[in-house]
């Protein structure tokens, strides 16, 4: 980090303190406002886009459990069927 600035600011100068602040540019200690800015746009973009995919997700899971429950009730009523199909077959081929 840093060191106090308190005491070294008076013995440097304008021209240290400047240096002093290229280097913490340089060495990622500080940022710039717009690269700060750059970086929060991208955040709240890829927050709304994962949000917008997490309520496409759940639209599909629901749509998926809509299909299962009707191919479910389309086969139990293809087995009732079958079994009166095989209730009328096996009655007609009494005496």
């Amino acid at each position: 980090m840093l060191p106090d600035l308190a005491g070294w600011i008076p013995q440097t100068g304008a021209t240290g303190v400047l240096l002093a602040a290229v280097w913490a540019v340089l060495s990622g200690r500080i940022v710039p406002r717009a690269t700060h800015e750059e970086v929060r746009r991208d955040r709240d973009a890829y927050r709304v886009a994962a949000d917008t995919a997490l309520a496409a997700t759940r639209e599909m899971a629901a749509n998926v459990a809509r299909l299962t429950a009707a191919v479910e009730q389309l086969a139990a009523s293809q087995r009732e069927t079958l079994s009166l199909v095989h209730q009328l077959v096996s009655g007609s081929s009494g005496p």
